[in-house]
C-alpha cells in the first residue's frame, strides 16, 4: 500500500517540478546564452551545470537542511548576497568580452562571426567553462533550497524508505537535465544561430547587463533581509 501511494504521488510531483523549471529565470537564461553565444555543446554543458547544482540542493533539502535555513533566515540572506556577487562577477566578464570584441578589428572585419573565434574571445568558454556558468548561476540563489523544502515538505516530513527518496531525486534530476538540454539543443541549432548572427554580436552585452542586474537584485534583497 505504501509503495502504491508513493507511485501515485510521483506524477503530480513531477508535473509541478516541470512547471517550475519551465518558468523564465536565470537558469533558463544561462542555458540559452551559452547555446547561442557558444554552441550546442556549451549549452548542454550549462544545462549539466544547472542540473549539478539542483542535485546538490535536492540532497540538502532531503537531508533536512532546508528546514535549518527556514529557521535561521539570515543564513539564506547572507548566502544570497554572496551569490549576487558571483552573478555580478559573471556579468562583468560578459561585458568585458563584449567590449573587447567590439574593439577587435580582426573579428569585426571577419563579418561578425565572433561566436567561433579564438580562445581570446570570452564567447567561447568550452565545456567546463559553460558547466561552471550553469553551476554558479543556480548556486547563486540559495533560496532555491527553501523552495524545494516547501514544495516537498509533506514528502520530507514522513519517514520514507531510502529507495523512495533516491528514486524521487533521480527522477527530478533527470527531468531537470532533460528540459534544459532540450532548450540547449534547440537554441544551439546552427540554422538558428546563423539567422541570428547579427544579434549574436551584442549577446554578451545583453547577458552582462542581465547578470549584473540579477546579481544586484540578489545582493540588495539579501542586505534588506539581513538588516530587517
Amino acid at each position: 500500500m505504501e509503495t502504491t501511494a508513493f507511485l501515485a504521488s510521483l506524477l503530480p510531483l513531477l508535473v509541478t517540478w516541470a512547471a517550475g523549471l519551465m518558468s523564465p529565470g536565470p537558469d533558463l537564461f544561462v542555458v540559452l546564452y551559452r547555446s547561442l553565444a557558444g554552441s550546442r555543446r556549451e549549452g548542454v554543458a550549462a544545462a549539466l551545470g544547472v542540473t549539478t547544482s539542483v542535485a546538490f540542493y535536492l540532497a540538502l533539502a532531503f537531508a533536512g537542511l532546508g528546514f535549518l535555513m527556514r529557521s535561521v533566515p539570515w543564513l539564506g540572506s547572507a548566502l544570497q548576497i554572496v551569490g549576487g556577487g558571483v552573478l555580478i562577477w559573471m556579468g562583468w566578464g560578459a561585458l568585458r568580452g563584449w567590449y573587447s570584441t567590439r574593439h577587435n578589428p580582426e573579428i569585426i572585419n571577419s563579418g561578425g562571426d565572433w561566436a567561433e573565434q579564438s580562445d581570446t574571445n570570452p564567447a567561447a568558454l568550452g565545456f567546463w567553462g559553460s558547466w561552471w556558468r550553469g553551476l554558479a548561476t543556480n548556486l547563486a540563489n540559495p533560496k532555491f533550497l527553501i523552495y524545494i523544502t516547501a514544495m516537498f515538505s509533506p514528502f520530507i516530513a514522513v519517514d520514507r524508505p531510502l529507495w523512495q527518496i533516491g528514486a524521487l531525486m533521480v527522477l527530478l534530476v533527470a527531468v531537470t537535465f532533460s528540459w534544459f538540454a532540450l532548450i540547449a539543443l534547440i537554441a544551439g541549432a546552427p540554422a538558428l544561430r546563423t539567422r541570428m548572427q547579427r544579434w549574436l554580436q551584442h549577446l554578451d552585452l545583453f547577458a552582462g547587463l542581465v547578470f549584473c542586474a540579477l546579481g544586484l537584485w540578489f545582493m540588495v534583497h539579501g542586505i534588506i533581509e539581513v538588516a530587517s
